[in-house]
């Protein structure tokens, strides 16, 4: 069930150091539905049961929590690429930070996964509509992007697939932060 894989993805990307207790979210899109984690709750701790169903419009239409704050941005993803079934957002502090020196073919086998390169999304306010159509925006052409000061939402036709390009571009962020720290370019 799709339900149980959001609560057991999001638990892998807790333990590996790509979220907080309370921050990010994974969605994924049933149709005219979209199940999201909800908003304010220990995400490596939710059961299925805990998840939130949503129309395209952000409307919630099952579950007794409320959706994550930045359902918006789930949404406006899913209305532009509707090739999209999972939409990923970690707060990996890496990726965040290096956000305009990380190079998707640093690492060899990255492109291939990541589908392309690797979108930048300026600083704008969290869980706004504005934040909403410039990540949808930047996703047109990408599957992953970069909002400085934020974290990283990373797209995919399934959500293993989506999870793994949240977990390359943290990978090529640690490769970029080696090359600075062995002096080998910006």
């Amino acid at each position: 069930m799709i339900e149980e894989e959001i609560v057991e993805y999001y638990r892998l990307l807790y333990l590996r150091g790509q979220t907080t207790l309370l921050s990010g979210n994974i969605s994924a899109r049933l149709g005219d539905l979209v199940v999201i984690t909800p908003t304010s709750a220990p995400k490596p701790l939710l059961r299925p049961s805990d998840l939130v169903y949503i129309d395209l419009d952000g409307r919630v239409v099952k579950g007794e929590r409320a959706p994550s704050s930045e359902w918006r941005m789930h949404v406006a993803i899913y209305r532009r690429r509707p090739d999209v079934a999972a939409v990923v957002h970690t707060h990996a502090v890496l990726p965040t930070v290096l956000a305009e020196r990380i190079e998707a073919d640093l690492l060899l086998e990255s492109e291939s996964y990541l589908g392309g390169g690797i979108a930048v999304v300026p600083p704008i306010k969290p869980g706004t509509w504005e934040l909403a159509e410039a990540v949808a925006e930047a996703l047109a052409k990408s599957n992953v992007a970069i909002m400085k000061k934020h974290g990283v939402v990373a797209v995919g036709p399934s959500l293993a697939e989506a999870v793994n390009r949240a977990e390359v571009v943290n990978d090529l962020a640690l490769a970029t932060l080696a090359r600075i720290w062995l002096g080998g370019g910006p």
